[in-house]
């Protein structure tokens, strides 16, 4: 296993973080036919069903979060000119 320093791959400028959940592929494989079926990322839906739990400051960072989201898919490294 090779591990790449994050300022080797232009990532220490974001302050993006990856939040893992542990389920079944079923599981997965419906959430995103769920997600897409609605014009979202899987990514978008899970944010939104989070910001539903009757937290005031949680639903607050995920609206805010998801107003700055680049958009759906992989985040694009800018093109260097």
């Amino acid at each position: 296993m090779v591990v790449i320093p994050c300022s080797i791959l232009g990532l220490m400028s974001q302050s993006r973080i990856q939040l893992q959940i542990d389920t079944s592929k079923e599981v997965r494989n419906r959430a995103k036919a769920v997600a897409y079926s609605q014009g979202m990322s899987l990514t978008e839906l899970v944010l939104k069903a989070l910001a539903m739990v009757g937290d005031r400051e949680l639903k607050q960072l995920i609206e805010k979060d998801l107003q700055e989201r680049s958009g759906r898919g992989r985040p694009q490294q800018p093109k260097s000119s």
